[in-house]
């Protein structure tokens, strides 16, 4: 949410039964509160940004006060804005629990309907699509829908049923709305392509001074984004960064440099050889989160065990090809 602007309207219990509220216009105004613009806020509600607009216009109409200060950078809301803010995301979250219950007891006896699971992109694709037949044949009137992305899915407004993220071990997991589940270690390596070492022995290999391979800036936080400006603070910046890990591979594999990798990732190009480098220490847990109202769905206790059978395996499969052997 965007921080206050200063005015002197204020919006009392009075002021909105007078009003007489479209509560259409409330999801607009808490797009446009939550993201701070018209178009972001068209982008999560899947319209224009004179939709948007025209519905803000209409509220503001209503309660006869500005909700918002227009910038040439965005929306901030006013004190005003502020305050029925606070008052429709309460109303917003009663009402999502109601939804998530109501979704638990329509399901009590079958596994059926969507779930939706976010993750990775690379773990969505990589792992979990190809498995997802053998969810199929178990409850044939269950669909899935996985949102894919770095961006944390919100589970309390039901941007999925579930979630997994890969948390640092030392970092608190308890969150009071959740309940969490460990399901693995996900290992990470730094690879290189065959063709980049070519005719070298790869113990040998002076990794530190070939050309690197890291993340964009915006995610420069990252752990194994870290341990790279670590390990390169003395050479030139990055030859490439990226926001994918998937794109980071496919520039690995084009000998652009080395770079870290998920191993379940990297596995599935045999041009790419692990350097005997020890990266234990950028090893991360992953973890399924849900929603505590969940706990008693069906579907989403379906995806869960299917999860925590199917992953732990699928994550440790073989690296071929073997590590650490001389590249011809």
């Amino acid at each position: 949410m965007q921080k206050r602007f200063p005015q002197s309207q204020s919006l009392s219990p009075n002021d909105e039964a007078a009003a007489g509220f479209d509560w259409n216009d409330l999801k607009y105004f808490l797009a446009v509160a939550r993201h701070g613009g018209l178009s972001r806020a068209a982008l999560q509600l899947d319209t224009s940004a004179s939709t948007v607009s025209r519905h803000i216009g209409a509220l503001e109409k209503r309660l006869n006060m500005r909700l918002f200060v227009r910038l040439s950078t965005g929306y901030l809301l006013t004190d005003a804005g502020s305050e029925l803010f606070d008052r429709v995301a309460e109303v917003e979250r009663s009402t999502q629990a109601v939804e998530r219950r109501s979704s638990v007891a329509a399901e009590a006896d079958k596994v059926t309907g969507l779930v939706r699971l976010a993750a990775s992109d690379s773990m969505g694709v990589h792992l979990l699509t190809a498995h997802l037949p053998l969810l199929q044949q178990r409850h044939p009137g269950l669909r899935v829908e996985l949102v894919l992305g770095h961006a944390k899915a919100d589970l309390t407004r039901r941007e999925a049923d579930l979630a997994l993220r890969m948390l640092d071990p030392a970092v608190p997991t308890s969150q009071a709305d959740h309940v969490m589940h460990r399901v693995a270690s996900v290992p990470f390596s730094l690879y290189v392509s065959s063709s980049l070492v070519r005719g070298m022995v790869i113990d040998t290999v002076d990794w530190a001074r070939l050309p690197h391979i890291s993340w964009d800036h915006t995610w420069r936080h990252l752990p194994v984004a870290q341990w790279l400006a670590q390990a390169f603070a003395d050479q030139p910046p990055p030859v490439f960064t990226s926001n994918s890990a998937m794109a980071q591979m496919v520039a690995i594999a084009a000998s652009m440099g080395v770079g870290v990798l998920p191993d379940y990732l990297a596995r599935t190009d045999t041009t790419l050889v692990r350097l005997p480098v020890d990266t234990s220490v950028l090893a991360r847990d992953l973890w399924l989160i849900y929603h505590r109202d969940l706990r008693s769905s069906r579907r989403v206790q379906a995806m869960r065990q299917f999860i925590e059978e199917m992953l732990p395996g699928a994550l440790n499969l073989p690296i071929t090809p073997p590590v650490m052997a001389a590249v011809p």
